[in-house]
C-alpha cells in the first residue's frame, strides 16, 4: 500500500509529536509513504461558510495523493473526517466535475480514486510487525469524534470499540478497562467555557487514573491538548510516541 501522510494544521504546533512518531513508526515499518504539499482541510467551519470552497480544498489534497497512486493516512480525526467525508460526496458525477472545473485552474483532477485512513487504522493491520518492551498500564482514550457520526468514523462498534485497545495489548502494553474512553474531552468548550472544559478533562484523567493507568494513550490532537493543559501531573501520550519510544527493534 503506498501511502500520503497528511499532517493536518496541529502537526505544526500541538501535534508535532504525535505526526513526527507516526512517521517514524511508519519508516520503521517500512510503509511506502510520501510527504506532500497538502493544504488546511478546511474544518468544519468552511464547509458550514462555503461548502463549495470546502470542497474543492479537500478535492485538491485527494487529488495530490491520487496523482502518486497513494491513498491519505492522517492522524487527527477531523481531518480524517472531512476527507472522507468529501471523497463520499465526490462519488456524484456532477459534484465531481463541478470540483473539476476549479481544480482545472490549478492544473489538478479529481477521479476519485483515493481512500482515506486514520493511522490506528494502518498500525492495527500491521501490529504483528510491532512488540514493545513495557510495563506500563494504558488507558486507551479515544474520544469522540474518531467514532461519530458512524459513516465517517472508523470502523468500530461507536459505543463499545475495541480496535485501540487491540493494538496496544498485541504490540506488548497492558491496557485497563477504560469507561470514559469514547468521551468527549471537552475542546470545543475551551473558548467559550474554560471552567466546563476543564471539569470535563479532569474527569477523564480522574477515571484512567481510577482504572489504575499510568498514562493515557491519545489518538486524537484536539484530545491530546486538552487532556494536558487541563492538569499537569499524569501523563498524556499520543499513542504512536509511546510505540516508538517503547519498541524493540
Amino acid at each position: 500500500m503506498k501511502l500520503a501522510f497528511f499532517p493536518g494544521c496541529s502537526a505544526k504546533s500541538s501535534g508535532m509529536k504525535y505526526a513526527k512518531t507516526s512517521l517514524e513508526l511508519m519508516r520503521k515499518l517500512d510503509l511506502d509513504v510520501s510527504c506532500l504539499e497538502f493544504n488546511c482541510c478546511g474544518t468544519h467551519v468552511i464547509e458550514e461558510y462555503n461548502e463549495d470552497i470546502w470542497l474543492a480544498m479537500n478535492a485538491r489534497n485527494l487529488a495530490l495523493a491520487e496523482d502518486i497512486g497513494a491513498d491519505i493516512v492522517t492522524t487527527c480525526p477531523a481531518c480524517y473526517q472531512n476527507l472522507k467525508k468529501a471523497s463520499i460526496k465526490l462519488k456524484d458525477e456532477d459534484k465531481l466535475k463541478e470540483v473539476n472545473a476549479v481544480l482545472a485552474s490549478i492544473n489538478r483532477e479529481y477521479k476519485g480514486n483515493t481512500s482515506v485512513f486514520h493511522v490506528v487504522e494502518i498500525f492495527s493491520k500491521l501490529s504483528k510487525k510491532i512488540t514493545v518492551d513495557s510495563k506500563l498500564k494504558v488507558a486507551a482514550y479515544y474520544g469522540c469524534q474518531i467514532l461519530r457520526p458512524p459513516e465517517l468514523g472508523i470502523n468500530d462498534d461507536v459505543e463499545n470499540p475495541s480496535i485501540f485497545e487491540s493494538l496496544l495489548e498485541k504490540v506488548g502494553f497492558e491496557v485497563v478497562d477504560f469507561k470514559a474512553k469514547t468521551e468527549c474531552c471537552g475542546g470545543p468548550l475551551l473558548l467559550t467555557d474554560s471552567d466546563a472544559f476543564k471539569k470535563r478533562a479532569v474527569s477523564i484523567v480522574l477515571e484512567a487514573k481510577k482504572c489504575g493507568a499510568d498514562c493515557i494513550a491519545t489518538l486524537c490532537p484536539l484530545c491530546q491538548f486538552s487532556l494536558e493543559i487541563a492538569q499537569d501531573k499524569f501523563p498524556i501520550e499520543p499513542f504512536t510516541s509511546l510505540i516508538v519510544n517503547n519498541i524493540i527493534d
